[in-house]
């Protein structure tokens, strides 16, 4: 081999080395390229997957927030509405004592209070309190373990109230105590009302 032959020999040898190694380069490089183009997709991918984590999570809570507070106002409204049911039947009750049929009324309180006296306390003396103005039912009541005392101030509404002597044991059986035991029965009514009106 002469020594033309052999540098044309080393030549073509340093030619595929160099195409060899700018294959390599290029391959290397499309890798690198294709693994940073991957990469910013998969962080594209990642980021709206976190902004569209943290918009779900800021919907439900926009919603629960939301249920929350219709949920507060139609507890006001519903509350509002009792309130005001519950302050008419009181300034109604109130104006039962000019009804004709008050006195049975009033009777019938005063019975089921001394039924429930003798029930609970057995031959215990008593006071009965009643509004000055119900005296006058009371006139031929007559009953040695009972004391009958007039409310003076006229602060109590119409009914009967009755105490041991020691005020330990009380019984009051007002038109607005009877108001109030039907309450949950009532604010039931009102509630059914409500939710039907929706």
């Amino acid at each position: 081999m002469s020594e033309k032959e052999l540098l044309k020999a080393l030549e073509e040898d340093t030619r595929r080395e160099c195409t060899a190694i700018l294959e390599n380069a290029g391959q290397e490089a499309e890798a690198i390229v294709k693994a940073a183009i991957e990469g910013q997709e998969r962080f594209k991918r990642e980021r709206f997957e976190r902004a569209k984590a943290s918009m779900d999570s800021e919907r439900v809570k926009m919603l629960a927030n939301a249920r929350l507070y219709t949920n507060e106002v139609m507890l006001k409204e519903r509350q509002l509405a009792i309130a005001g049911v519950f302050e008419k039947a009181s300034d109604r009750l109130k104006r039962v004592r000019s009804n004709k049929d008050y006195s049975k009324i009033f009777e019938r309180l005063l019975k089921e209070t001394r039924e429930q006296w003798r029930t609970y306390m057995k031959g215990e003396k008593g006071v009965i309190i009643v509004l000055k103005e119900d005296m006058l039912f009371l006139k031929g009541f007559n009953d040695t373990n009972c004391e009958l005392i007039a409310d003076e101030a006229g602060n109590m509404p119409p009914g009967i109230i009755m105490m041991s002597k020691d005020k330990k044991y009380k019984i009051v059986n007002t038109l607005d105590s009877r108001l109030e035991k039907a309450r949950p029965e009532l604010v039931s009514m009102i509630d059914r009302t409500l939710l039907s009106a929706e």
